[in-house]
């Protein structure tokens, strides 16, 4: 059983490049007590302002990290994919969830015992440097979402978005745009309409294309 049960973490480990890259120098005992565990979407949850004995690795899947205010408004501040940590932050300050985490997709991950993570950013230096090199680029990341958010109309943020995509040569869909602007999906399908009614983008089903660019850009820099 415990034969099977790390080779399971072993072929985890091993599909995905960007997991095997931050355990290729755990210690060998914090690897051996770690688990797989897989999850349909939205069957994995952690909330905000509850405690949790275990820091989770993602290794396949996507999952939304949110916040939820007393009325129940929600606001999402990141989605992450694989190679991403999962209440790192809040094993290493020993404190409740700062957010709410549901998965979004279908998704594995590796369980990992709170007291063992820590062990291991103890141990190994260089995964604790990329570990320093992750939390700081989320800080960026969440410090420029939280300026879309506050400084931008909805029109602005979904813009902008739709900007960085074709940048970025990423697929845009209506579902992508949810998670990317602080705005109410009726909010969105408003923005949609306009654009696609002076022929900015295309909407094909949920498929969004860019079919002017530089107005879209003229859009962004001159809407109040």
């Amino acid at each position: 059983m415990i034969l099977l049960s790390i080779n399971e973490v072993y072929k985890a480990i091993n599909s995905n490049e960007r997991v095997r890259q931050l355990i290729k120098t755990a210690p060998l005992n914090i690897i051996e007590q770690m688990e797989v565990k897989n999850f349909d979407t939205k069957q994995f949850v952690l909330y905000q302002g509850e405690s949790y004995q275990n820091t989770y690795l993602l290794v396949n899947g996507r999952v939304k990290v949110f916040l939820n205010s007393p009325s129940g408004k929600q606001v999402v501040l990141d989605v992450y994919d694989s190679g991403m940590f999962l209440g790192e932050q809040e094993a290493i300050i020993n404190r409740p969830y700062s957010a709410s985490i549901i998965n979004i997709s279908p998704i594995t991950v590796l369980s990992i015992r709170n007291s063992d993570f820590v062990e291991w950013t103890q141990k190994d230096h260089r995964f604790a440097d990329r570990l320093i090199h992750n939390l700081s680029e989320q800080i960026y990341h969440l410090t420029k979402r939280m300026e879309r958010y506050s400084m931008h109309s909805a029109l602005q943020q979904i813009g902008l978005f739709l900007l960085y995509c074709a940048h970025e040569h990423i697929p845009i869909t209506r579902e992508k745009i949810t998670y990317e602007v602080d705005t109410s999906y009726r909010n969105i399908n408003r923005v949609l309409k306009k654009l696609a009614d002076i022929n900015v983008i295309q909407i094909d089903r949920s498929i969004i294309k860019i079919t002017d660019l530089q107005t879209l850009q003229q859009i962004v820099e001159t809407e109040d």
